[in-house]
């Protein structure tokens, strides 16, 4: 159900006295919405337990004094992991096992716009093992922790809603690429991943979302200073801004309305403000061919191949 946002803010402002304490963990949380949201969740709960994962430690410490100065009572930390390698993925969910025993949000947005294939050492586009096989790599890593918490939540801040056709043979890209694939195959393989492991661990809520158009640095850093510059002004009239986004990225994170599946759908496909973005024809077309299953197979079998 969609909200307006004098309504999340009136949540938000509520949650010291209905969540006086959360975990979290913000992949990609040194700019843009995961940076905001994580300083708005700060500010909005009692005494926050905030992790940020990111390459640039000088971006983190950033986030840190902004945590800090939003609640001096929170607890933060800040890890420099280049989250396209899994191998550093695992070590960096090794640690941080060591460090919670639940975790209530785990909040993932890392990744750019791909306007050109640049291969890892695995094969694999770099933005498309940001925005799909290293988010899924926290994710399997890090359920204990969730299910090990009160109200756990994976949210996937993407393409929710924009899903499109994908073929098995492709799914890492590595067959074909192409700037819509980039966008589309991620969003679809986020989706049906999320409703394989709603039903798997249903006391774990997992939402893919379609931000908007939100005023980050994601333009810039993908496309360059000056065609970024361009395309964000000519963009403003329709988009919002990052501290609004934060505002609304904070109430998906904690509202009961996305329910884990022992009580209600498990997995949610919304917009920022909440309404199911769902493309009910194509999702049952993906599901009619086996795609959940095959994409997960997929996930796994790749990591396999990249891991042993």
């Amino acid at each position: 159900m969609a909200q307006t946002l004098m309504q999340v803010r009136e949540w938000n402002a509520a949650l010291k006295s209905a969540r006086p304490e959360t975990v979290a963990l913000f992949v990609g949380g040194t700019s843009g919405i995961g940076k905001h949201t994580a300083i708005k969740l700060a500010g909005a709960v009692e005494k926050p337990t905030i992790y940020i994962v990111g390459r640039n430690e000088a971006a983190g410490a950033q986030v840190l004094e902004a945590m800090t100065k939003a609640n001096p009572n929170g607890s933060y930390g800040f890890k420099a992991v280049d989250i396209s390698d899994l191998r550093r993925v695992d070590e960096a969910c090794k640690e941080l096992k060591t460090q919670f025993k639940a975790l209530d949000l785990l909040f993932l947005s890392a990744g750019a716009l791909a306007v050109s294939k640049n291969e890892t050492a695995a094969g694999i586009d770099v933005n498309h093992m940001l925005r799909y096989y290293s988010r899924m790599r926290f994710v399997e890593n890090l359920l204990p922790l969730l299910e090990a918490a009160h109200y756990p939540r994976v949210i996937s801040i993407l393409a929710g809603g924009k899903e499109v056709m994908i073929e098995e043979d492709n799914l890492d890209l590595r067959k074909q690429f192409s700037l819509s694939a980039s966008t589309g195959y991620p969003a679809s393989m986020t989706s049906l991943a999320f409703e394989v492991l709603a039903s798997e661990h249903p006391s774990v809520s997992f939402l893919h979302v379609f931000p908007g158009i939100v005023a980050t640095p994601l333009l810039k850093n993908s496309m360059g200073s000056v065609a970024g510059t361009i395309l964000g002004f000519l963009m403003k009239p329709i988009s919002i801004s990052a501290e609004e986004s934060g505002e609304w990225h904070t109430w998906l994170s904690t509202s009961p309305n996305f329910a884990p599946k022992n009580s209600g759908q498990g997995a949610y496909i919304v917009n920022h403000d909440g309404k199911d973005a769902t493309n009910q024809s194509l999702m049952t077309q993906l599901r009619e061919k086996g795609l959940p299953e095959i994409v997960w197979k997929h996930t796994q079998d790749t990591f396999n191949r990249i891991l042993t």
